[in-house]
């Protein structure tokens, strides 16, 4: 099959491209880039697209480089295609940023083309990678010990916007489509310097691969990459479906809480590994610096009944507590700490009370106990009937001090408030923050677990005080 015919089919087999759109085409000046802008030019009238090209000077190889960005800008000029071309101090950026010089320009180029595609008004981002450097990045991740994740390799279609059409072809092919179509292109000299492993990969270990053991490896790993890639789809899809069941919740301030430990124990071992990573996005926007070993941390401490904290990198906490599974921003965790209520407030009887440093509107209601009345082990947790004889109208609302003691109802004696806690299985980091009723220094109530044993209503109970916590936003 003809190169156009081959990409013109990989285009529309991954849907890449719709009638009307403008891309965006990243155009280094080499082989793979030139071809495919010519490819796209070519096919304007076909598709109904129109086109913008992006360069990007790294600033690494001084006039080299220098001659590239003229080279396609002049092309542009001569196929009258709209081109910016900008030259970026990525060693600049490596050195403040500390990052190697691949991950430098890899983060300073997708900054550069998005910035492009909103000021043109491009829709997709085409990308020139071929089907060797889909084989080379699948062995580069297989060398790594990387997953299936990994293993998929380059993805055809990113995030609906970056596309490669020229993944499915050789760079043999490539190269042999210029020839025949008379198209000049660049070579960059970096692409024979042995410092980078990827280099190294394609320069001595594919040609070992391709000569002694498989003359079609490159077209192999690409099967291996569109294999693993169709899984990898269907397995995120399973492990989101799976994360939605263990009812964990986000909150604005990225803070992932509560997902139910047990039934995460219940799930197949794939689905832990990839739920966990899922999470760890959600929190840092990506999944890459979360390693195998620490997952497994968290999938065998998830599968004991000890408490343990791990620390994780990028300043989060997995925390492991009884039938929760919490990771958190540890610096939002300390901003907890540093705004933990310390007073007490006092409550309207009757009437409403706002306390916001609580972030709770409290509810009082006295009245007779009527026959007809709910019984009080039938309302909500955020709710309680007590004995008003016994409470009286002055109470207070007050988070936990150290030393309280508390006598639950039915429990049979009193008990330290921190004991109380941890048999309710309550988190450490959530009892500070749990609203405490009390009469002078005796607690009457711990808002949603239990009342006093003292204050219950009981078959002498003329007259109750029904009480009411709803959570507001704090101001």
């Amino acid at each position: 099959m003809k190169v156009a015919d081959q990409v013109l089919k990989f285009i529309r087999s991954n849907k890449m491209i719709k009638s009307g759109q403008k891309i965006l085409v990243a155009v280094s000046g080499g082989a793979d880039s030139v071809a495919l802008l010519h490819l796209l030019y070519r096919w304007q009238t076909k598709l109904n697209i129109t086109l913008h090209v992006a360069h990007l000077n790294h600033m690494f190889r001084g006039a080299e480089a220098q001659k590239e960005a003229l080279f396609v800008v002049a092309l542009c000029a001569t196929w009258q295609v709209p081109c910016t071309s900008e030259a970026i101090d990525v060693p600049k950026y490596r050195r403040q940023h500390r990052l190697s010089s691949q991950a430098a320009s890899r983060e300073v180029r997708y900054r550069f083309l998005e910035r492009v595609a909103r000021e043109c008004g491009a829709a997709k981002i085409a990308l020139g990678h071929h089907a060797d450097d889909q084989a080379e990045t699948v062995l580069l991740h297989l060398l790594r010990g990387a997953g299936t994740g990994g293993l998929a390799g380059i993805a055809p279609v990113r995030n609906n916007r970056y596309i490669r059409p020229l993944l499915s072809t050789r760079r043999r092919d490539i190269e042999s489509y210029c020839g025949e179509h008379d198209l000049q292109y660049q070579k960059d000299s970096s692409n024979q310097a042995t410092r980078y492993l990827r280099n190294r990969v394609r320069q001595h270990l594919m040609p070992v691969l391709a000569q002694g053991y498989n003359p079609e490896i490159v077209p192999a790993l690409g099967r291996l990459a569109a294999i693993s890639w169709a899984e990898e789809l269907y397995l995120t899809e399973q492990a989101q479906q799976a994360l939605n069941s263990l009812t964990g919740s986000f909150t604005s301030e990225r803070v992932v809480t509560e997902l139910h430990r047990q039934k995460f124990n219940e799930l197949p071992l794939a689905l832990k590994r990839r739920v966990i990573r899922l999470v760890w996005q959600k929190i840092t926007g990506d999944q890459r610096d979360l390693s195998f070993d620490q997952v497994e941390s968290i999938i065998k401490q998830a599968g004991t009944s000890s408490l343990a904290t791990l620390a994780l990198p990028g300043g989060v906490n997995c925390e492991v507590a009884y039938d929760q599974i919490q990771f958190i921003c540890r610096q939002q965790a300390e901003s907890e700490l540093l705004v933990k209520p310390e007073g007490s407030y006092v409550l309207n009887i009757p009437g409403t009370t706002l306390i916001k440093d609580l972030g709770i509107l409290v509810t009082a209601k006295v009245a007779s106990l009527q026959k007809n009345d709910l019984h009080p082990a039938l309302l909500p947790k955020n709710e309680v009937m007590l004995d008003y004889h016994c409470t009286g109208a002055d109470l207070l609302v007050r988070s936990r001090h150290p030393g309280d003691k508390f006598k639950p109802q039915g429990a049979g004696g009193t008990v330290k408030l921190k004991k109380f806690f941890i048999d309710q299985k309550i988190p450490q980091q959530k009892r500070d923050l749990l609203p405490l009723v009390c009469k002078q220094h005796q607690i009457i109530w711990v808002t949603g677990l239990r009342v006093g044993e003292e204050f219950k209503v009981t078959s002498a109970t003329k007259k109750i005080l029904r009480l009411k916590v709803a959570v507001i936003n704090k101001m």
